[in-house]
């Protein structure tokens, strides 16, 4: 059983940058969380992040 499958991975800060935020999704996709909560203003960064990524886990 792998528990990241249902974990959430946050990074909410105010002050976070464009750099954490590419972090946080390689993190995701390294691991294998089921989602990555972040500030809106970078959901399009993430999703072009995340989708161009190769797919570890489905």
């Amino acid at each position: 059983m792998n528990v990241a499958e249902y974990i959430d991975h946050t990074l909410l800060k105010p002050d976070s940058t464009l750099e954490n935020i590419r972090q946080l999704c390689g993190e995701a996709q390294e691991y294998g969380f089921a989602a990555v909560c972040i500030p809106p203003y970078y959901v399009h960064d993430a999703f072009r992040w995340l989708e161009s990524a190769p797919k570890k886990y489905k």
